[in-house]
């Protein structure tokens, strides 16, 4: 298995972000351009697993996770079939995320997010904007997919 960096484009952005609470209950976030309460709930997966990832919790990622899932990052694609993987994996990641942004379109949700150094490990492109979609279904992540960073047209921005 390999995780390679996690640089993104460049771009800026100018909003804050509120951390999501990693108890049992989804956690209450207040995203801006959210209209629906599906699109909340997606919101809340996306910050609670931004905010694992942060604190270098691959076992709480994980449980985010629906198996089997996919992870695909440049031109990797994994179906990871356990929890184990699923943390493995992403404890080879060395960027944490801020959360920026979060675009909605179905059960599949894209989140911008400012690259930071992830505890101990150096991110390769620190500042710097990368993004990934989300598929989430049953408020669990069932596919994650690093891509481009959109433009800013329209995004909605955390709160």
């Amino acid at each position: 298995m390999l995780a390679t960096g996690c640089g993104g484009g460049g771009g800026s952005s100018s909003t804050s972000t509120t951390s999501a609470s990693t108890t049992a209950a989804p956690p209450i976030v207040h995203v801006r351009g959210v209209r629906t309460p599906a699109q909340h709930r997606l919101a809340a997966v996306i910050l609670a697993w931004s905010a694992r990832l942060n604190r270098g919790d691959n076992a709480g990622i994980a449980q985010l996770y629906a198996l089997p899932t996919i992870i695909v990052q440049g031109p990797y694609a994994y179906r990871l079939t356990t929890r184990r993987q699923v943390a493995r994996w992403y404890s080879l990641l060395p960027c944490a995320g801020k959360v920026v942004s979060i675009s909605f379109h179905g059960r599949f949700a894209t989140a911008v997010f400012r690259l930071a150094n992830r505890g101990k490990t150096k991110c390769d492109a620190p500042g710097s904007l990368a993004a990934a979609r989300f598929e989430i279904v049953h408020g669990k992540i069932k596919s994650w997919v690093q891509v481009s960073v959109p433009p800013v047209r329209g995004a909605a921005p955390v709160a």
